[in-house]
């Protein structure tokens, strides 16, 4: 057994040390928190860039597959067909005068509306031009040569028509 100054002394020499100890310790953990920080930081952002790029891929794909199911579908092509083949008039009142609530007029808003909203988009930059005109600005490019005479009587009544579908052709 050890005298009551050693018990003390003793004591108090395990305290201290496990004081430095814990001490060393704290400042070490300190010294390290900073790093654990910017390390999580730096894998958060990552995890992000990473999540930006799926959500980009993925409305790429639902946009495009979107446009392409119409573009593909019978109706659509039949109309387009149309305008390109057939529709003869040279100014918007002569086209409403033969067309005007028939088949005709039915056939060029659907086209019509199909590529201005898929303009729209590339205008958006929703979706980029080289890759959609990859598809469909052949046929865009024929639509629109053919129903540029009628646009700028169109726009007499209505000063926005087709103003995205015409941006687009450019591209």
């Amino acid at each position: 057994m050890l005298c009551p100054h050693c018990l003390a002394f003793t004591t108090t020499m395990s305290q201290k040390i496990k004081t430095a100890v814990h001490g060393d310790l704290n400042i070490r953990l300190m010294d390290l928190t900073p790093l654990v920080s910017a390390t999580a930081f730096l894998f958060s952002a990552i995890l992000v860039v990473i999540q930006l790029r799926n959500v980009r891929r993925y409305r790429f794909v639902a946009i495009t597959a979107g446009i392409f199911q119409a573009w593909q579908s019978a109706d659509f092509m039949e109309a387009q067909l149309w305008i390109v083949h057939e529709l003869s008039e040279r100014s918007w009142s002569e086209f409403q005068e033969h067309h005007g609530g028939k088949d005709g007029e039915v056939a060029f808003m659907r086209v019509t509306g199909f590529y201005n909203r898929a303009g729209t988009l590339v205008n958006l930059d929703l979706v980029e031009p080289p890759v959609l005109l990859r598809t469909i600005g052949v046929t865009a490019v024929s639509v629109w040569t053919k129903i540029a005479p009628l646009v700028p009587d169109a726009r007499r009544e209505h000063p926005a028509f087709l103003l995205d579908f015409e941006r687009m052709v450019p591209y």
